[in-house]
């Protein structure tokens, strides 16, 4: 593909040096020709050259645009993938997180139910935390 963009982007504009000459053949031909004549043919030459070389430099612009576009393109699914994987691990703790949260209930409720008959234990506490007044 790239190979035919290159052979694309060849035109006959190409061939002309600095001062719009193809070479020394092209020169001396051109010498033997009036300088009217000369200067238009050089002149047409120049500004052929020139809006060939502003195409060239436009294709190149979409085409690093087009490759800076793929590559956001082709990262920005690598984040969507790094995104999920952050996300399934995320779900996976805050699994962990409830399953911790249900064990912890269900240790409270059994200690809860196995010492509401010893009232002794409340009382201290509230002893301790100063909860009642003293006499």
């Amino acid at each position: 593909e790239e190979e035919e963009e290159e052979e694309e982007d060849y035109n006959s504009a190409d061939d002309y040096d600095e001062e719009g000459y193809k070479g020394a053949q092209d020169r001396a031909e051109l010498m033997a020709k009036s300088q009217l004549e000369r200067e238009m043919i050089l002149a047409e030459r120049l500004e052929k050259r020139d809006q060939r070389k502003e195409q060239l430099e436009v294709r190149a612009k979409i085409r690093a645009q087009r490759n800076q576009n793929a590559a956001t393109k082709r990262s920005s699914a690598r984040g969507k993938a790094t995104a999920g994987k952050d996300r399934a691990s995320q779900m996976r703790e805050l699994g962990a997180k409830r399953r911790e949260a249900e064990a912890r209930r269900d240790r409270d409720r059994e200690q809860r139910q196995g010492g509401s008959d010893d009232d002794d234990d409340e009382g201290g506490e509230e002893e301790e935390e100063g909860l009642v007044p003293e006499a």
